[in-house]
């Protein structure tokens, strides 16, 4: 349960359903008239047709809007976005990201620290949805079954598809065209994406920054070298 919603399960996939307002992440679903006090965990959810069914309430999906992943942009840009330190848990996985050491990066980021979505995991989520972004994408998530958690194993399988919370996807898009100002505007909007998400995602995006700086003959877009990444 969540102050705003609630996650529903439904086999191996999630959904997020929270009340009106703008669609806030790849997994999310606004509602009209959403009775949050009719959710409680361990209630039943099925869908039929175009109809979800949450316990007595019935919601209609015949009018439900695809979020499209982020296009990819050519080119390099050099917008420079603050960027907070990582906590120590985090910093080897990141720099094992940063360097390119996929199978590394995975074993010692999925599941890692805390959040309702492991903040490992997003990190993942946000260098996954960086290299769609480029047009390079990666497949982590084979390697992250069993060690994310189910839900952060959701999210990261949207992020190989370039699927982020809007903040993020302006962010890569800003990012990848050179837009500072653009970049300045989604990053605090990104960071106010959960708990510790959006922050975690953007030490990911940092990471793959990093790998391209070393790969394309142009400086890293998008790096700040910090006590925890030292």
């Amino acid at each position: 349960m969540l102050s705003g919603g609630a996650y529903l399960r439904l086999a191996e996939d999630w959904l997020l359903v929270t009340e009106a307002g703008p669609v806030s992440g790849p997994l999310s679903i606004s509602v009209a008239g959403l009775e949050r006090a009719a959710l409680h965990p361990g209630q039943r959810v099925s869908v039929r047709g175009e109809r979800l069914k949450i316990g007595n309430q019935g919601v209609s999906l015949e009018r439900v809007r695809e979020m499209r992943p982020a296009a990819s942009f050519p080119g390099c840009g050099h917008g420079q976005v603050p960027l907070s330190p990582p906590p120590a848990q985090l910093a080897p996985g990141l720099r094992a990201l940063a360097g390119g050491r996929l199978e590394e990066a995975v074993r010692l980021l999925a599941g890692r620290s805390e959040g309702l979505t492991p903040a490992g995991d997003d990190a993942l989520a946000g260098y996954a949805a960086w290299r769609h972004s480029t047009g390079r994408p990666v497949a982590l998530s084979g390697l992250a079954a069993g060690r994310s958690s189910p839900l952060g194993l959701a999210y990261l399988r949207c992020a190989e598809r370039g699927e982020l919370p809007a903040a993020g996807a302006a962010l890569l898009g800003a990012l990848r065209s050179g837009d500072r100002a653009g970049a300045s505007a989604a990053t605090p909007n990104l960071r106010a994406w959960g708990a510790s998400s959006g922050e975690a995602m953007l030490w990911g995006i940092a990471a793959g920054a990093q790998v391209e700086g070393f790969v394309l003959p142009c400086p890293p877009m998008w790096w700040a070298k910090q006590d925890g990444w030292s």
